[in-house]
């Protein structure tokens, strides 16, 4: 699992039990997705992925080529910054670890997350032959950042994606 967080809540998780209380129990992670400090991004399964975060734009922001290989996005999760967001793994989530997560600039607040999943392989020319990313191929994730309007009702589940 990989996720977008507060990473002030956070700071205080410096030891793995700390963890496996705060983090890798479902239950707490609900807590936390209900708090508005963390969003997971949950398909269910492991693997290397690409992500590319938009700030400050309207849900709905994707390229006109990104919506043509989107698969599904989320209902918005809330998320509520207070100066940086992190993105990463699940273990990179306090301080525990020494794994860094990605720290984006976001300026305190209280935002609507969106997650979209791109097929980016359905696009012509953007594999290579072992089935890897070109440099040219769109992310398997884009994750939108956005001020809350105030109208959203956000979602609450460790599955960023409801099942078809």
């Amino acid at each position: 699992m990989f996720g977008v967080w507060q990473p002030e809540h956070f700071a205080g998780v410096t030891s793995l039990d700390e963890w496996e209380d705060e983090v890798s129990e479902d239950a707490a992670l609900l807590r936390h997705i209900e708090a508005g400090v963390f969003v997971p991004i949950n398909i269910g399964g492991g693997g290397a992925y690409q992500f590319t975060v938009r700030h400050g734009g309207p849900a709905g922001g994707l390229t006109e080529r990104e919506g043509r290989y989107r698969l599904v996005s989320s209902k918005p999760y809330l998320l509520i910054a207070k100066g940086q967001t992190a993105l990463g793994g699940l273990e990179a989530v306090g301080q525990y670890s020494g794994v860094d997560p990605l720290a984006l600039p976001t300026d305190p607040g209280r935002y609507a997350v969106t997650i979209h999943l791109i097929d980016w392989k359905a696009e012509p020319g953007t594999a290579d032959p072992d089935g890897k990313p070109t440099t040219n191929a769109l992310s398997d994730f884009i994750i939108e950042i956005y001020p809350e309007s105030g109208s959203e009702e956000y979602r609450l589940s460790l599955a960023t994606f409801d099942r078809p």
